[in-house]
This record gives C-alpha cells, sequence and structure tokens, in this order.
C-alpha cells in the first residue's frame, strides 16, 4: 500500500511541491501518473515556450497530463485494429486504454449498405458535373465511386473495426476491378457488403454468401457452371473449386494448430488436397446462375434463367441455385462425401466440411494476423488464434468477432517488448500508409468529401483495394525479400510491390499531399483537399510540439533518435525567401520526411 505524503519535486527546471488536502489518498499501485486526487501542487512558476498553446505546469508532474505513453498506446492499438486515429480518438481511448471494451462498442454499432453510399457517391458526382456544365448523363456508376464511398466511410464514420476486418478480407477473399467484371461500381459495393456484414460474425456464413455472389462467380467462373455434359465432353470449370481450397480456407499444405507446415518422413510438405479434391468439390459449384437481370437485361424483356450472360446479370443480387444443372450424385473429397438433390444444401455442405478442416483455422488466423499486427507471428500466437477460431468459448467455429479480439488483445500485438524483436511488425501496405496519415492530419476537403483518385495512386504503388492483379492477392503471404529479411528466414509479403518504382511512387505522392496541396485529388471533384494547416495554430513553428504530435499520431512513440534528428536539422535549416506562409512550409517539410521515414511505413 503507497500512501501520498508532501514531497519535493523537480520538473522542467522549475521547483514544486506537491501537499495533501486533509487525509492522504492512497493507491495500491503506484504515485503519480494519474493520481492527482487530495493532492495540490504549487510551483514557482509555469512553463511555455513561445509558439506554445499548452503550459507546462506544476500539475502535471503528479496527474500524468505531460505524458505521452498512453496516447502513443492507443495510437498503435489503433493502427492495427483502424486505420490509425484523428486526435480527438487517440485521446478519448488513452483515457482508459480499455481496448476490448472498444471492440465491443464496435462490434455493436449499426451497419450501412456501401451499395447506398457509392450510389449516393456517383449521384453527388452527376451534380458536381452538372454544376461544371457538363453532362451528368455520361457518368456511369463506376468503381471510383465505389472507392470513394469506401474511401468516405473508413475517414468519417466511426465502425473502424468493421472496415478493416473487411478490408484484410478482401485480401483473402480476392475480387478485383482488373477482370472482365471491369469497373461496375455496383458490383464491388454490393460485395463489399458481403465482407463487412460478416466482418465481425461468422466465417462459415461469409464462404456461403461469397461463394454465391455473382462478382465471386464471374471473377472465379463457377458462374453458369453446368454440370458433366459425357456426350459433349465437358466438364465442371475447377476454378473456385481450387481456390476456395488453396486460398480461402486450407491452403496447399497440412499444418500443425500453430500454422507450421507438417512433413512427411522425407522432409516433404505433405499436399491437403489433391486433384481428385479439385475435381469433385467443382461437382458441387454446379448450377449457378443469375438471380436477377440488370438494366439491360429488364429493357431486352430478359427473365433470370441459367443461360443469361453476365452482360445481362445483375451483381447486386446473390447467384440462385438451378438443379437442374447442378451435377447429381455423390461427391467424394478429403475424405468425406456430400450427396443432396439440392445443390444449395449441397454448397452449405461442402463448405461445412472446409470449415471443420484442421488447417482452416490456423490458415485464416496466420493471415489475418499478417494483415493487422505483424508479418511473421509465432507459431504460439498463431494457435492461441486459431484456437479461439475453433471455438470462441461458446462452441461457435470461426466467430471473427472472437478471433479480432484474439488477435489484438493478446501479449504479441499489445507487449511494447515485441517492437524491439526484429521480426515483429510489417510494413504497411500503401493504402493504409495513406489512410492512416488522412485520419491523423486535419483536413481541408471539398463539400467535406473524402474522394482519393484511386487510379492515380494506384499507378504509383500497386496497391489500392479490390485492384489486385489476380486472385493471389497483391503480395503473396510467404514472400521473402532479398537480403536480412530472407537471410533470418523471415517473411515480408509487402515487400513483394515495393520497388525502385513503387517506393519513388509513394514518395511522390507525398510530396502531392504536401508541398501541393492535393491530398484527395478524385477525377469528379476540381478542388482537392488539402491540410488544414490553421487548426494547429502556431504549433508548427515549434520543431519539439510538431514532432511530438506527429510521433503520437503516426508512429506511436516510435520516432528514432536518428530521424528525430535527421527532421530537425532539415527544419533549423529550413529559410524560405518567402516567410509569409512559413506555418506551411514547415509543417509541410516536417510532415513529409516523417511519411517517407522507415519509423512510419513499418509499424511494429
Amino acid at each position: 500500500m503507497i500512501t501520498y505524503r508532501p514531497l519535493l519535486m523537480v520538473a522542467f527546471g522549475m521547483c514544486a511541491c506537491a501537499a495533501t488536502y486533509g487525509q492522504a489518498t492512497s493507491y495500491d499501485d503506484y504515485i503519480g501518473a494519474g493520481h492527482s486526487e487530495g493532492i495540490t501542487v504549487s510551483t514557482s512558476s509555469d512553463y511555455t515556450r513561445q509558439g506554445w498553446t499548452r503550459q507546462a505546469t506544476g500539475d502535471r508532474t503528479i496527474d500524468g497530463g505531460g505524458l505521452d505513453a498512453k496516447k502513443m498506446e492507443a495510437s498503435r492499438f489503433l493502427s492495427q485494429a483502424a486505420f490509425g486515429g484523428t486526435r480527438s480518438e487517440v485521446e478519448t481511448l488513452a483515457a482508459n486504454l480499455d481496448f476490448e471494451g472498444w471492440i465491443d462498442w464496435q462490434a455493436e454499432l449499426p451497419e450501412y449498405s456501401m451499395l447506398s453510399l457509392s450510389e449516393e457517391a456517383w449521384q453527388k458526382a452527376r451534380q458536381v458535373a452538372q454544376s461544371n456544365g457538363q453532362n451528368p448523363a455520361n457518368i456511369d456508376w463506376h468503381s471510383r465511386h465505389f472507392h470513394a464511398a469506401l474511401w468516405q466511410s473508413a475517414l468519417t464514420r466511426p465502425d473502424v473495426l468493421r472496415q478493416k476486418m473487411a478490408l484484410a478480407l478482401s485480401e483473402i477473399l480476392v475480387v478485383s476491378t482488373n477482370s472482365v467484371i471491369g469497373q461496375r461500381g455496383d458490383a464491388f459495393a454490393a460485395y463489399y457488403d458481403v465482407l463487412r456484414k460478416h466482418a465481425l460474425g461468422s466465417y462459415r456464413d461469409l464462404l456461403v454468401d461469397v461463394s454465391t455472389h455473382p462478382v465471386m462467380g464471374v471473377y472465379l467462373t463457377h458462374f453458369r457452371n453446368p454440370k458433366t455434359n459425357p456426350e459433349e465432353n465437358t466438364f465442371p470449370d475447377e476454378n473456385y473449386a481450387r481456390e476456395i481450397m488453396q486460398l480461402f480456407t486450407i491452403g496447399l499444405y497440412e499444418l500443425h494448430p500453430n500454422g507450421e507446415v507438417k512433413h512427411d518422413g522425407q522432409g516433404n510438405p505433405i499436399p491437403s488436397y489433391g486433384q481428385n479434391d479439385v475435381r469433385e468439390l467443382s461437382k458441387v459449384f454446379t448450377g449457378l446462375g443469375a438471380g436477377e437481370v440488370n438494366e439491360v437485361g429488364v429493357a431486352e424483356g430478359r427473365s433470370p434463367d441459367f443461360t443469361i450472360h453476365r452482360r445481362l446479370l445483375s451483381y447486386i443480387h446473390p447467384m440462385v441455385m438451378y438443379n437442374e444443372e447442378h451435377e447429381p450424385g455423390s461427391k467424394s473429397f478429403l475424405g468425406q462425401s456430400v450427396n443432396n438433390a439440392d445443390g444449395m444444401m449441397e454448397i452449405e455442405a461442402a463448405i461445412d466440411i472446409l470449415m471443420e478442416h484442421p488447417n482452416t483455422a490456423p490458415f485464416v488466423s496466420k493471415k489475418l494476423i499478417q494483415h493487422m499486427v505483424s508479418s511473421n507471428p509465432s507459431p504460439g500466437y498463431v494457435a492461441d488464434v486459431a484456437q479461439v477460431f475453433a471455438n470462441d468459448g461458446q462452441g461457435e467455429r470461426g466467430n471473427l468477432l472472437a478471433v479480432a479480439k484474439a488477435i489484438l488483445l493478446h501479449d504479441e500485438a499489445r507487449d511494447c517488448m515485441m517492437m524491439n524483436l526484429p521480426g515483429h511488425g510489417k510494413l504497411r501496405a500503401p493504402t493504409y500508409r495513406y489512410m492512416h496519415m488522412a485520419k491523423a492530419i486535419n483536413i481541408n476537403t471539398f463539400e467535406d468529401l473524402h474522394w482519393p483518385h484511386h487510379a492515380v495512386f494506384y499507378n504509383a504503388t500497386l496497391h489500392f483495394p479490390f485492384t489486385s492483379p489476380s486472385v493471389f492477392n497483391f503480395y503473396l503471404p510467404d514472400f521473402q525479400p532479398n537480403g536480412p529479411v530472407a537471410d533470418m528466414d523471415l517473411v515480408a509479403p509487402e515487400f513483394e510491390i515495393h520497388n525502385a518504382t513503387t517506393s519513388i511512387g509513394f514518395v511522390n505522392e507525398v510530396d502531392d499531399w504536401t508541398r501541393r496541396n492535393q491530398l484527395f485529388k478524385h477525377i469528379d471533384i476540381q478542388s482537392p483537399a488539402s491540410i488544414h494547416y490553421a487548426s494547429y495554430g502556431v504549433d508548427p513553428l515549434d520543431n519539439d510540439v510538431l514532432l511530438n504530435l506527429f510521433d503520437v499520431l503516426l508512429t506511436h512513440g516510435r520516432l528514432s533518435d536518428s530521424t528525430r534528428e535527421i527532421i530537425t536539422e532539415a527544419l533549423n535549416g529550413y529559410n524560405p525567401s518567402d516567410t509569409s506562409d512559413l506555418l506551411k512550409e514547415r509543417f509541410d517539410l516536417a510532415l513529409f520526411l516523417f511519411l517517407i521515414s522507415p519509423d512510419y511505413n513499418i509499424l511494429k
């Protein structure tokens, strides 16, 4: 038991003493750094550096108000569980650091339709075009309007955990605009709604809805997949059957519960499935066709049937089963069989087999950990999360809310000592660096629209949601760049798209956001967004205040001494000829150097 007593302390060169009012307050943990009840602090003076908007006061030596550790811890959590945080969000979470409570609050936030938001963005783009003298009829519902809605919700709506999980799932259950689907905004918004719906729900239900979604059906070619026709010597398309095993559930090789690959007596990895498993499972995914036709189909007087071509397909309605086109008879794969006259019941039974496979829990769990926390989670970390995937404590398998908790509250995510290990952490994918910066920095926007030009950013960095070059995502989960990472037998997936071109491309994007005042430059908005410098008062004129602010919001207290010295030296040596906009110039320079530093780009 510790009791506060009058004591003498020195802080910021000031003589300060703390005296109790009446009976001393007792605590059983520690003195100061938040415990200030019943204590009065008097000082010889308070300190305010020129240009500061806040004081270093004596009471902060006791109440913890001068310490940033909790803010840094909150900021780091939000960089894993979300897209970073605003100053207000960081400070709110830092007040209690109740991460589990925050996750529970996130799970209770109401859902909404990305399809509706995407359509609203499209209509807004048409209004802007009309106000600028253009013909709004020339603007189709494009994927850029879906991306605008996605970006708007990620930066302005509170349900960030669901969105972070949905984007993680989008890099596992991949569909892409780089396909025959093209740039249909409604299609990808509807698919993203499925990911969002189940992002904190059941992975099993997610697999069912993904398997019957027309975007996935067209992308992986099981839309209008017919049964075997011996007379024409045709057989079911095997594409989706292969990928639902290889990429969505069990992976290529048998796994231990901790995610490590099993090997046979000769030291070879043991395959988790064979060609016959693919062939048999492909028969299950037959008979799915159009649930509804699109506006073109309606205009042509067509009704949905199995023969409807994708040109007439509605991408916002699930595919339906045409049992007459479904492969009859028993299908045996992975040592089990399904046999039901109803094709949809067979699909659900097959997904149940995949969900129960011992590989699925560690395979999916490790991918989610890699996306959110670390590229090289320990076998113990994977095993702990996989155990929750297998059973959430209530007998439910694949409960993604429980999995998210297990990932984010695990010691390897929360223990600051982990940051000292060379294998811990990850290179942040370019999109998440962009989102994090946009969340953390105050912005002036056109009519509060946070719309990026996704095509420009993708061309510069090779990364943006739903633009993957293939079903294998932007980067492979086991990619090893040459050099120290490979030498240590570690992986760094995001480095597969980090090269001489994209690294410079990202730097050029940062230059656009800062010096060129083009933080968002969407094709449908003539006025790009920019940093709201005036909202920071005169703080950017003080090196320490500015760098400490960025360190809390962007690098979570990990700003290295060397990086701080480099930025400080650049700021001290910066003497523009035109000092009329000195605040902006200094802010831009500091932020530019921060955003291209390894301290920011690597999440630890």
